[in-house]
């Protein structure tokens, strides 16, 4: 199973990234965190695409192309302000949501029905992705749902996973009618366009923000770069809730980041989380 490999390497890049793009918000307006952070993603998914070479093109690829971009730009628009607005541990869980839409959307874009072992394993996955960022949280476990009441940031996190689990189907249907790396670069080629209006219109202080922090924005865009990658050789063999389900792995890898990096503690406690996340990994691995 190579693509399990690949989406554990993706799922450990994005923990990273994750980790360098909170920090790269930080003093830096959000419509060009995004722009930047596509930017130098495009600039690293080109190198590959380049050494791959211009695949024939069908016409679903330029209607792929033409969604994903503006979608993308909205997505990630919701994921920076979330960051900025909400406590971590509260929005993390709502991306979890994102295998469970899955179910829902790859049926009805691809036809794509997992198997009922495949079903378990997301499930798995999900629930251990949401006691993992909960177990031990003052929130409570009921702190997401109590605080899409109350606090935008979550609210925006729970839109963005909506958002992905069409975006990860428009992803499938770009490579079908090119090649992975090509898709991949191309994507957030566009996405970079169409976000760069936006920062002229919105910004108060324009692109020179991100020489504030040039070496965070380039570590998010290379690591968003290997996940790309990964993840798009990935879908080629396995189907869209299979993938992005072993993505949401990047939980574990957070908490292990955290207590390694940040000597975050409550490790132990934890550990539930992660089984049941590793045993949803191989449900879908060997029985999907």
């Amino acid at each position: 199973m190579l693509w399990v490999g690949l989406m554990l390497v993706a799922a450990l890049s994005q923990a990273v990234k994750d980790l360098c793009l909170k920090r790269s918000v930080t003093g830096v307006e959000a419509p060009v965190v995004v722009w930047a952070y596509c930017l130098s993603t495009t600039l690293f998914l080109s190198v590959a695409a380049f050494r791959e070479g211009v695949p024939e093109l069908t016409p679903g690829f330029w209607w792929a192309l033409l969604t994903i971009g503006p979608m993308a730009v909205v997505t990630f628009m919701f994921y920076v302000k979330s960051l900025e607005a909400a406590d971590l541990s509260l929005a993390a869980p709502m991306l979890t949501a994102t295998p469970l839409f899955l179910l829902i959307t790859s049926p009805l874009m691809l036809g794509e029905v997992p198997d009922p072992a495949g079903i378990v394993g997301i499930v798995c996955i999900v629930a251990g992705s949401y006691v993992l960022n909960l177990n031990g949280s003052r929130k409570g476990w009921l702190g997401p749902f109590k605080a899409l009441v109350s606090d935008k940031g979550v609210r925006y996190m729970l839109i963005v996973a909506f958002l992905w689990s069409i975006s990860a189907n428009i992803d499938k249907i770009g490579l079908r009618n090119s090649s992975p790396m090509f898709w991949i670069a191309c994507a957030f080629g566009f996405t970079t366009i169409c976000q760069t209006p936006v920062v002229w219109k919105y910004s108060r202080r324009g692109f020179r923000q991100v020489l504030d922090k040039p070496f965070e924005l380039a570590a998010t865009g290379f690591l968003e770069a290997v996940t790309c990658a990964c993840q798009m050789y990935a879908l080629t063999v396995a189907i869209v809730p299979y993938v992005i389900g072993v993505k949401r792995m990047s939980a574990v890898f957070a908490v292990l980041l955290g207590w390694l990096v940040l000597r975050e503690g409550k490790v132990r406690e934890r550990l539930a989380g992660a089984a049941l996340m590793v045993l949803g990994v191989f449900l879908i691995a060997l029985l999907g």
